[in-house]
């Protein structure tokens, strides 16, 4: 368990993943809200695109977007996985 540290005044948003959940709610987090994005893999893919990719239709680069972009400069990105979640001490 790693405990976050408490530098952060305030309120602070927490996304586990980069799928479309994780990454809506990254797009549309508000700039002023900390971000902290925890997950093994540091991009979205669009994945109704992905068939394209495989005849050659699109390049890969043009349906992943990388998740540093969407969190921006007040954005933390971790990649780990979250194994557990305890919400009474607030650490994953």
């Amino acid at each position: 368990t790693a405990k976050a540290s408490s530098q952060v005044e305030g309120n602070r948003v927490v996304i586990l993943g980069t799928g479309w959940s994780g990454f809506n709610l990254a797009l549309h987090a508000g700039k002023d809200v900390p971000l902290t994005v925890v997950s093994p893999s540091n991009h979205f893919v669009f994945t109704p695109l992905l068939a394209s990719t495989a005849v050659g239709t699109l390049e890969f680069r043009c349906i992943q977007e990388p998740v540093r972009t969407i969190i921006g400069k007040k954005g933390r990105y971790i990649q780990a996985k979250a194994r557990s979640i305890d919400v009474e001490n607030k650490t994953l």
